[in-house]
């Protein structure tokens, strides 16, 4: 697993996933296609720990309507790619997904505190507390039942191929 700024990433060696993905799609698109949604699936358990710390109520007593954590729950997307060079699934909250008035929560929400102007007041600063989503909620989703699962969906085309191929 790799830990990036905007997300999490399991990632394997991307020669040998970009190789399977050329075999599974010569002998059976169908199986490309399984591989990607059983990676997809088990991606989601991380991107639903972050989902539901975001449900979380804001901490401490800033003003909340929920309106902005809603975009970052929308925000939160896994993706599967074969890329030669960018192999893996990633689980991130993007911030071509949100608008103009969420973008900024995405930069600051995720640490513990930050600063924001008072009501737009920029000679008024005030700190507020965060609560992180990213990270530890997805380390603590993602166990070894769900790189299991990984490995196994893994196999489980590798050995399609062989029995195909025969």
């Amino acid at each position: 697993m790799v830990r990036g700024d905007q997300g999490l990433q399991i990632v394997i060696d991307p020669q040998e996933w970009f190789r399977l993905k050329q075999q599974l799609d010569a002998f059976d698109p169908a199986l490309a296609k399984g591989l990607r949604k059983r990676i997809r699936n088990a991606g989601q358990v991380g991107a639903e720990a972050v989902k539901t710390r975001l449900r979380l109520p804001s901490p401490g007593d800033g003003p909340d309507s929920g309106e902005g954590r809603a975009a970052l729950i929308a925000a939160t997307k896994v993706s599967v790619s074969f890329a030669k060079r960018a192999a893996g699934a990633r689980i991130a909250t993007g911030s071509s997904r949100l608008s103009a008035a969420h973008k900024g929560l995405l930069n600051v929400y995720n640490k513990k505190t930050f600063r924001h102007p008072t009501f737009g007041d920029r000679d008024n600063w005030v700190e507020q507390e965060g609560r992180p989503y990213f990270g530890a909620a997805i380390y603590d989703a993602i166990n070894q039942a769900v790189v299991n699962e990984i490995w196994s969906a893994l196999d489980d085309a590798t050995k399609a191929i062989g029995a195909r191929a025969r």
